[in-house]
């Protein structure tokens, strides 16, 4: 066992505005140089950074590792409690006995689900404890690791500490910071405050260039990959992307694999995750990850697109806002371009993990339905209605002789949003997770997986079981499936305009009907009697 030595857009105008607030960076981030950049500290960062370094010591990265004799208040756990799951034989001593507060080194975690605890085995020589606080529950839980517990079963840095520290070196067993700090993110500092210092109070606009191309900007989605993802590390012996920096491949054959996916250890059937920070596995490869390049391999792309299907361009224009109001120095960077753009719908295009005086567990950079409606909703950047999910959903009037009639589920008090169905709350250890699949978990999908709950059901259990709602749904989607095809193949050339807009609307929305199957119903009718496809204006199709 090596040794633990610490030496301590939103992508409308909206989204600009917040990530401008933190995003003082061009977005293109390179590799640092091994050679070049050494970790500082974020001591060091606050020299320049103070007001963000501040904040960010009171969020959940930076708690990721907490030492006691610093903060003493970081243990949540009660200790009259749980005695016989407390259990160890701890080095030195004849018998085991409940571990106590006093055994305990390091809070590993900022108590959002869990806490474990570290065990000081030898000088700077760590191990995990095998219970852990449950804080959701109030309530000791076993850890287990192996059948019984050892310093080398329960290592810590063998197991977890790349992730809830800065800098670690697994050859050295030395780490540069307790928590994830600002190089973790941004990759080590040593160039970037050399340049800055250099510079002096004064910067001309040639050298805030190269102070801002000296370190990583953190919007890289890989840098969030690193720690939110399961997987192994080139030579298979840690479970974390050894040698990783802001600016690397992470996903490499030479650095890190993701767990696959039909490990039904870390997934379940629905292709959603069962395992704690899974959120790059769900999103790698997913239609976020994509958004970029679907656009290019569309044949309407066009520059503007780019506000939702790239954060990283998101980003820059926020930064080509600020430079333009007079509220950021230097020149503005380059507006990005269907060609070097670089990422699609990315991490830091819903969180923003410098936020200061908000609800930090999330991180998240607006309130979640406008995040995703500033996206999933009409926009004036495309020729007639794309992906109008927002107004369907509210029943936005989209042709004059159908009134816009809003879903129940948008009117209902307290009813569901996107997150709701999208973002599916999935078991995972002893606690429950937001998916970031984007999917929901059909209720058909759950009738062999006792452990899940679908996205339907909880709230329509006293009208239908898991079955019956799968069966509706499958009925309304094939039915409007259905409906559309023959509505296409009815359209001519002397076929009104409003048609053609109304099967557009009902297609872009993508739900086939679920997101608000009254006002689609009526819609469709509408197009159907036009067509001579029906004679009923209103109402159910036959």
């Amino acid at each position: 066992m090596r040794r633990f030595i610490s030496s301590l857009t939103f992508f409308s105008g909206l989204l600009c505005l917040v990530l401008a607030a933190v995003f003082l960076l061009p977005p293109a981030s390179s590799a640092q140089d091994d050679d070049a950049a050494e970790y500082i500290g974020s001591g060091d960062c606050a020299d320049c950074h103070r007001n963000v370094v501040r904040a960010h010591n009171d969020t959940p990265h930076a708690q990721t590792l907490q030492n006691v004799e610093r903060r003493k208040d970081a243990i949540l756990a009660d200790f009259d409690a749980g005695a016989d799951l407390r259990q160890v034989a701890l080095p030195g001593e004849e018998a085991p006995r409940p571990f106590t507060a006093d055994d305990i080194a390091f809070v590993v975690g900022s108590g959002r689900y869990v806490q474990r605890y570290l065990y000081e085995v030898g000088r700077n020589d760590y191990a995990l404890l095998p219970a852990e606080w449950d804080v959701l529950e109030a309530t000791w839980r076993p850890f287990t690791m192996a059948e019984t517990w050892s310093p080398e079963a329960y290592d810590w840095e063998q197991n977890c500490a790349y992730c809830h520290t800065t800098g670690l070196d697994v050859d050295r067993g030395r780490v540069e910071e307790e928590g994830v700090q600002c190089e973790t993110c941004h990759g080590p500092g040593s160039l970037h405050a050399d340049i800055a210092g250099d510079a002096g109070r004064r910067p001309s606009a040639e050298e805030l260039v190269a102070i801002r191309a000296s370190i990583g900007t953190g919007t890289d989605p890989q840098v969030c990959g690193q720690c939110h993802s399961r997987g192994r590390s080139a030579d298979g012996q840690y479970p974390f992307p050894v040698g990783y920096l802001p600016g690397m491949t992470l996903v490499s054959d030479d650095l890190y694999t993701l767990v696959a996916p039909d490990d039904a250890v870390h997934w379940w059937a629905t292709g959603h995750a069962r395992q704690p920070n899974m959120q790059y596995n769900e999103w790698f490869g997913g239609a976020h990850d994509g958004a970029l390049a679907a656009l290019r391999d569309s044949d309407s792309a066009r520059p503007e697109c780019l506000t939702c299907h790239s954060s990283d361009y998101a980003s820059t224009e926020a930064l080509r806002a600020r430079t333009a109001a007079g509220e950021r120095e230097g020149d503005a960077p380059d507006a990005l371009t269907l060609e070097t753009a670089q990422y699609g719908v990315t991490c830091t295009g819903c969180h923003n993990p410098h936020l200061e005086n908000a609800d930090h567990n999330s991180y998240l950079a607006a309130e979640p339905y406008a995040l995703c409606t500033a996206c999933h909703s009409d926009t004036d950047s495309s020729d007639g209605l794309h992906h109008p999910i927002q107004q369907i959903y509210e029943g936005a009037t989209i042709i004059d002789n159908v009134p816009g009639t809003p879903s129940s589920h948008f009117t209902a008090e307290d009813g569901p949003d996107c997150i709701t169905c999208h973002m599916a709350a999935v078991p995972v250890e002893n606690a429950t997770r937001a998916s970031h699949t984007q999917r929901p978990i059909m209720p058909g999908e759950t009738l062999s997986i006792e452990q899940l709950q679908d996205s339907c059901t909880p709230c329509h259990a006293e009208q239908v079981n898991a079955g019956q709602m799968q069966q509706l749904i499958d009925d309304i989607q094939n039915d409007m499936t259905a409906r559309l095809e023959r509505a296409r193949a009815a359209v001519t050339a002397d076929t009104p305009a409003w048609v053609t807009l109304v099967l557009d609307a009902i297609e872009g929305d993508g739900s086939r009907g679920i997101h608000n199957y009254t006002y689609t119903d009526h819609l469709m009718d509408t197009v159907e009697v036009e067509l001579g496809l029906s004679n009923v204006a209103e109402g159910p199709s036959s």
